[in-house]
């Protein structure tokens, strides 16, 4: 198994356990799947290929600014960050930073958690991201795989706010890989066309922020702390937005908020 996010080596390393005859799952964004095609030059039958749905990708810088701002913020060494917790349900799924004496105790969703506020706006891009010639539905992986938060139009079952994949099979071989382990796992099988209805991801790329050119610019002369006080500071309309989130998720009606919430303003 590779990592998700490829070093200057990795290409290499691939080719080399694929020539071994060892087995390879290389999972990554679509750029980096043909990225990896385009370097091996010819079909592997050892490599399985496993593509994730892209919004885009952030700047590692930026993400060293937030570590920053969350040491200065909690007081405390950053231990681990879990960026998909499922403290309140896989529906608000939020970050959670543990730190030396914190216990995990930081649970932040989009509207609240400075990393998702920039992300979610588009300001911390790479500006390839904003014109991406990789969103297709048809790809050259063996699989597509991305979230599937409204798995309740196609199963009550299964929305059972644990988690549900939506995943595209594109090849044969991905067919058969299918096959021997869809008994290991609960699924529905949808029309493709469904399964892509309405994942702008799949297709469109994002718009760049407005103030990106600003934000980098101050990201390499300012601190975590002084970068996201500036653009993504807690108002009253951040905290209120997470404390409603919060009373819906205790009052047991999220989700219904939610679909209201999406019915109208046609945002996820």
């Amino acid at each position: 198994m590779c990592p998700k996010f490829c070093g200057g080596g990795t290409h290499r390393q691939i080719k080399s356990f694929l020539e071994q005859g060892r087995f390879v799952c290389f999972s990554g964004t679509p750029c980096q799947i043909e990225g990896l095609k385009n370097f091996l030059k010819k079909n592997y039958d050892n490599l399985i290929t496993v593509d994730v749905v892209c919004r885009a990708v952030p700047s590692p810088l930026i993400f060293r600014k937030y570590v920053e701002y969350q040491k200065k913020v909690l007081s405390d060494n950053i231990k681990t960050v879990r960026f998909r917790d499922k403290h309140y349900g896989y529906k608000y799924s939020t970050m959670n930073v543990i730190t030396d004496r914190n216990h995990g105790n930081y649970h932040q969703g989009v509207e609240s958690d400075p990393w998702l506020r920039a992300f979610f706006s588009n300001i911390c891009d790479r500006p390839s991201c904003h014109s991406c010639h990789f969103r297709k539905q048809y790809r050259v992986s063996d699989f597509t795989i991305w979230d599937c938060f409204n798995v309740g139009r196609f199963s009550k079952e299964l929305d059972n706010d644990k988690g549900a994949t939506r995943v595209l099979v594109h090849t044969e071989k991905g067919r058969e890989i299918f096959n021997a382990i869809k008994d290991d796992f609960s699924y529905i099988e949808i029309a493709p066309e469904a399964a892509v209805a309405g994942a702008k991801e799949m297709k469109e790329s994002v718009a760049p922020n407005e103030k990106r050119e600003s934000f980098f610019k101050d990201a390499n002369r300012m601190s975590g702390e002084e970068l996201f006080n500036k653009y993504f500071p807690e108002t009253f309309k951040v905290k209120a937005e997470h404390s409603i989130r919060l009373a819906c998720y205790k009052l047991g009606i999220y989700s219904v908020a939610k679909k209201l919430y999406v019915r109208l303003t046609h945002k996820y």
